[in-house]
Order: C-alpha cells, then structure tokens, then sequence
C-alpha cells in the first residue's frame, strides 16, 4: 500500500479540472510540495500509486513545465520497462493481474498524448498495449470478443447458471465455461512469457475487478474518439 498522499494530490487535481476553481488547483499544488512521495518517478499507475496521474492532472489544470516533466520522466519509464516476448509492458507488480496495469498506463499515455505530452509515442505505445488484449498476440483477453476469448472469468454472477436455480460451490469448481458470458470484461492477463490459462479459480489471471476494465474501458474511448 502505497498511503494516501497520491489520492490527496489527485482528489484536488480532479476537483479543479471539474470546477475550474483556481482555489482548488491551489490545495493540489500545495499537497504536491508538502509530500516529497508524489514529486518523483513512481513505478506503476494502478488503484494503489495515482501519483503518475496526479502529475498528469496537474499539467492539465496548470500548464507548468514542473508537471510536464513528471509526466515525460514517467513516459520514459514505460517505454524503457521490461516486455513480454509478445510485447505486453511488465512492472515489477504484474504478477497478479497483468493487463490492468497495461491498460491503466495505456490510458495514461492516450491522455498524456491528448495534452501534447510526447504525442505519438505515447499513443504508439497505448495502442500495442490495447491491441495485444485485443488479441495481437494470438488471443483475446476480452470475454466474449474476439479470437479464443476467457470463458472462465473468475466472476461469481458469471459462474452462476440461469435464474431460478441454485449456485454454489460446485459452480465455481465447475471445469466448463461460465454459463453466462460476461461480455466485454477483461480478465486479469498472462505471464511474463504470454502463458495464460483459462482458470476460473485463479484469480491473478481471471479476475475481472472494476480497477482492471476502468483503464480498459477508458482506452477503448480515447482511441474511438481518435479513430
């Protein structure tokens, strides 16, 4: 856990790109100066550590270079990070639910694209990351879209069979694929070597939690506005 002082900076930085209230980009500036955590290179951008989007934020609302570079520092970073032989970005956290992180940062360089933040490498590097969900590395990860997609998706509503019978445990120790399809919901992601096994029990590479599919989903949007 990496503290709150990251959700300080962040909560201010929305408040003021939602209101427009100088005041409040004011409290974010503030917050950043007082916690030396948020001013430096983070290592991921996740449910945890919002710093790298915190930094984000505050270029957008202010303009000052101080932030710009945060945000170029942490480009850099990514573009530098280990890949899987696929081309999938692995951090030092991606053992558990690789492709969220992959899709956080994806939407955080379309972003970062969008504010004039090394442009094109930045969308370059966000579109190789959606597109090997997408399934450019032999299969999707996205259920029930695409080529070989999850069909055991470590979900419990998805795991049940149809209304009005029962579901249990036998359910989730069912070997077949979830009865019902949980269309569009990207599972947690493959190994540093692209292994993954479709395994409704393992939660590392089936989950489906809200945190993984909000970078997900807010890529795919980002794209479709630019495509």
């Amino acid at each position: 856990w990496s503290g709150y002082n990251d959700e300080l900076v962040w909560a201010a930085a929305w408040m003021a790109k939602s209101t427009g209230e100088s005041e409040y980009a004011q409290k974010a500036e503030d917050f950043y100066d007082e916690f030396q955590s948020v001013q430096g290179l983070p290592s991921e951008f996740s449910w945890d550590d919002k710093t790298a989007g915190a930094q984000l934020l505050l270029w957008d609302v202010t303009g000052k270079n101080k932030y710009k570079s945060n945000v170029q520092d942490f480009l850099d970073f990514l573009f530098d990070a280990d890949y899987t032989p696929k081309g999938l970005i692995w951090l030092s956290s991606s053992q558990w639910g690789s492709l969220r992180y992959a899709a956080d940062l994806a939407h955080f360089a379309l972003q970062a694209s969008n504010l004039g933040v090394d442009a094109e490498n930045s969308l370059d590097f966000a579109e190789n990351q959606v597109n090997y969900i997408l399934g450019d590395a032999g299969r999707s990860y996205v259920c029930g879209w695409g080529n070989n997609p999850p069909e055991r998706p470590h979900h419990r509503a998805s795991s049940c069979p149809n209304m009005p019978q029962e579901c249990g445990w036998n359910d989730f120790n069912n070997q077949g694929p979830n009865p019902q399809v949980l269309t569009g919901a990207m599972v947690g992601g493959p190994d540093f070597n692209d292994n993954y096994v479709d395994d409704r029990q393992n939660f590392q590479t089936n989950e489906v939690a809200t945190d993984y599919n909000a970078g997900f989903q807010s890529a795919l949007a980002a794209l479709s506005k630019i495509y």
